[in-house]
């Protein structure tokens, strides 16, 4: 089965997927068709009883792959899909998708590539903030198995009757209630799961304080991971109204920031230590080798300059305080000496008295 064709196994999926379900999706209608999504396209399938006014995208290309690494077998991989297809509710409030008000308090914000999804976004409202793309979505169901939202395209804001101003200031009101930002710093975090997985192996505490201490001398860039409390899409915390600022507060200046994924942010202290080329290099590296094509963000590195509230391209906050450093040397422009005007002098009458 490893090497079985894509069409093959699509065609395989869509005529037993229903022996893996429950009768009552005996009847069910399956259907294929290709779906788009931020940073990804695949062949969807969905499975939707007659009762049912809304279905999960199944990606078939993603199960496609998983057989083919040998992660899983077909049969494997046939139950985790008819799981997926019964986790989600029967029915779902239509509100969600044509009533605003009744909308507007499950809006969130994620943001992606936008250059890489100039195709899609065209059918999408959208805020772009220099590469990237502040995209609106509307949470349908949050759980353990994850979530399930639906992006706002240009038809869905049409019948809500609001413009994408709104959108955009609804959305990021409602994000932090939803998806609860964490920040915190990416070495404690690290120590943290490390002391954890330490105490479950049974390591005495000495030993694993002395590990901990070691780790840290070897951790010598003070990371700052940005996310939210579901650590998923947890990138879009970043543009939480506020949240720019609040970070330098707590970095105590500027700071640059390195697009991880599109889960999280890592924000780094603009202390001089390393170059915003040094920090793109490695920024490029871990995306080509760590990061799956679907999650990628971006091969850029971010800078926040907390006096001026300004975001932006660490380059452009290098020619920007270039530019800056030019008018501060330039010497005050005088105005040009202007010609006193000439007098020429008088030359006394010579008074004679006769």
């Amino acid at each position: 089965m490893k090497n079985m064709e894509f069409e093959k196994f699509v065609e395989n999926v869509k005529e037993t997927i229903k022996d893996y379900l429950p009768m009552e999706y005996e009847n069910a209608i399956v259907d294929l068709y290709p779906h788009e999504k931020l940073n990804e396209s695949y062949l969807g399938m969905t499975v939707r009883n007659e009762n049912q006014n809304i279905s999960p995208t199944i990606n078939l290309n993603m199960f496609y792959e998983q057989l083919q690494r040998g992660q899983f077998n077909l049969d494997q991989i046939m139950e985790q899909m008819a799981e997926v297809v019964q986790m989600t509710p029967m029915s779902v409030h239509m509100g969600l998708f044509t009533d605003y008000d009744f909308a507007k308090h499950n809006l969130f914000i994620r943001v992606s590539d936008a250059d890489r999804n100039q195709e899609m976004l065209s059918n999408v409202p959208h805020t772009r903030v220099e590469n990237l793309a502040i995209t609106y979505h509307v949470l349908i169901e949050s759980g353990a198995g994850g979530i399930a939202s639906s992006i706002v395209n240009n038809d869905m804001m049409k019948l809500f009757g609001v413009s994408k101003e709104q959108l955009h200031i609804d959305a990021l009101n409602s994000s932090p209630r939803l998806f609860p930002a964490h920040i915190d710093s990416l070495n404690t975090m690290m120590e943290n799961m490390a002391r954890r997985d330490m105490r479950a192996a049974g390591v005495p505490e000495q030993e694993i304080e002395m590990m901990i201490k070691e780790m840290s001398q070897d951790m010598a860039v003070p990371l700052t991971i940005v996310t939210n409390e579901q650590t998923m899409d947890g990138a879009a915390v970043l543009f939480y109204p506020g949240y720019m600022d609040l970070i330098g507060e707590q970095l105590k200046g500027d700071y640059y920031i390195l697009p991880s994924s599109v889960h999280e942010m890592l924000v780094l202290p603009d202390d001089g230590g390393m170059t915003s080329h040094e920090l793109k290099a490695m920024v490029v590296a871990v995306n080509n080798t760590e990061v799956q094509p679907a999650e990628k963000l971006a091969d850029e590195v971010y800078h926040y300059d907390t006096r001026d509230k300004i975001f932006e391209k660490a380059t452009a906050f290098e020619e920007r305080q270039k530019a800056k450093g030019k008018e501060q040397t330039m010497p005050d422009k005088k105005e040009p000496n202007k010609s006193q005007p000439v007098h020429k002098p008088k030359h006394k009458a010579n008074d004679m008295s006769l």
